[in-house]
């Protein structure tokens, strides 16, 4: 049954790139076969059938009067045609994109459902206020919130075709556009219980320390076991704790340290029921990603939901207290 629908959806998609002229549709799939250098990578990516997608290149190429792309036995590459026109085709998607950015907040009554998964490791303050705002601001927009992506990508089909997501650890999906946003650096957090550290420590000072960490399935934990790798020393694991609020507590009773964000524990810090301690080791930093759905018949709910949480984000930036960084 589904092997027939998927067929039944190709042939509608054929029948309707072979009508009408150019368009920015078009554009987009030319422009992504060009990046794929592939016709079938770029259907994957572009979530469109490979022959509606060929269908789409010809018509291209029979209005404009010019080859645009050589096929060879590695996949394509554009002519000189094919280059001239991408060059245009990314500068009007740009400028299309930008219009549409400008446009959007004339919506009189934007309404819709939008799906945002958020990372277990992003603050919960994100999804908060970001729940509070969209509901203050677009009252009709139906705005469902899930956490831990990967756990429900894996699990559901619905939850994995999410509109947004918010992540320090995208996977890599070809319905996806990422944008990187902020960065952020683990830190030693420990009680003040125990001698004050420096401000700033070498990793070799944060192998002596007894510490509590995440378990090995924890991207936050494999970016610790490499930096120790990489500076060639042994960590002391005190014991495996997936629990921020357990981990926490025996932290402040002085029973271990751990290394986590700056922004788990803020509120901590600014009470002084822990310190912190900046670590020197480039292998520490992580790399908040926003993922939006690539399909271009995505809502202008979407739209307006990734522009309010990408100003929360970049707005939480600007307080250095949270130890978050504009990507450059």
């Amino acid at each position: 049954m589904e092997e027939a629908q998927r067929e039944t959806q190709a042939k509608a998609e054929v029948f309707r790139a072979e009508g009408g002229e150019m368009d920015i549709r078009q554009l987009r799939y030319f422009v992504g076969v060009v990046e794929a250098k592939s016709l079938s990578k770029a259907s994957g990516q572009l979530n469109v059938a490979q022959p509606a997608l060929g269908v789409h290149i010809r018509n291209l190429e029979r209005e404009l009067g010019a080859k645009l792309l050589d096929r060879h036995a590695r996949g394509v590459a554009p002519t000189e045609a094919g280059q001239r026109l991408a060059r245009h085709a990314i500068q009007l998607l740009k400028q299309f994109d930008r219009a549409r950015e400008d446009l959007i907040d004339f919506a009189t009554n934007p309404s819709g459902r939008v799906l945002l998964c958020v990372g277990r490791s992003v603050p919960r303050i994100v999804a908060a206020v970001a729940a509070e705002r969209c509901r203050k601001r677009f009252p009709e927009i139906q705005l469902r919130i899930l956490e831990g992506w990967r756990q429900h990508i894996e699990r559901n089909s619905e939850e994995a075709d999410a509109d947004l997501v918010i992540t320090f650890f995208p996977q890599k999906k070809p319905q996806f556009v990422y944008e990187p946003l902020v960065q952020d650096e683990l830190v030693l957090v420990y009680s003040p219980r125990n001698p004050r550290l420096p401000r700033e420590i070498d990793f070799h000072t944060l192998a002596e320390r007894m510490l509590i960490l995440p378990s090995a399935v924890h991207f936050t934990r494999r970016l610790i076991n490499m930096a120790a790798e990489s500076e060639g020393r042994d960590l002391k694991v005190y014991c495996d704790m997936d629990s921020l609020e357990a981990t926490r507590e025996l932290v402040i009773r002085g029973v271990a340290d751990t290394v986590m964000p700056i922004a788990s524990v803020r509120d901590d810090v600014e009470d002084g029921k822990l310190r912190t301690a900046k670590i020197r080791n480039r292998r520490l930093q992580r790399t908040l990603y926003m993922l939006q759905s690539s399909s271009p018949s995505r809502s202008s709910a979407i739209d307006l939901v990734r522009r309010e949480l990408r100003s929360l984000i970049l707005e939480i930036a600007r307080d250095d207290s949270f130890g978050w960084k504009k990507v450059a």
